[in-house]
């Protein structure tokens, strides 16, 4: 829909990449708010609790860019609409 970006996903080998990834996207200078607008940064893993993994698949609010960080085990179990 109008103002909906669409979501990034990315395979990472475990958590520890995932957890380090994540780190690194909320830090980034490059990816300032003011320039690339705010971003919603997802884990996707076995171990997260079900209420978690479900908001993968949430459409997140106009004009904010979902990143999901999955393990290569999401790979072929899951599909998540927005993702481009």
């Amino acid at each position: 829909g109008e103002g909906h970006l669409g979501a990034v996903l990315v395979f990472l080998s475990g958590m520890a990449e995932i957890r380090k990834c994540a780190q690194h996207l909320q830090r980034s200078h490059r990816l300032d708010e003011q320039d690339v607008g705010p971003l919603l940064i997802l884990p996707l893993h076995g171990s997260l609790a079900s209420h978690e993994q479900r908001k993968v698949f949430q459409t997140p609010p106009p004009g904010v860019r979902k990143i999901v960080l999955a393990t290569n085990v999401a790979e072929t179990s899951i599909t998540i609409d927005d993702v481009v």
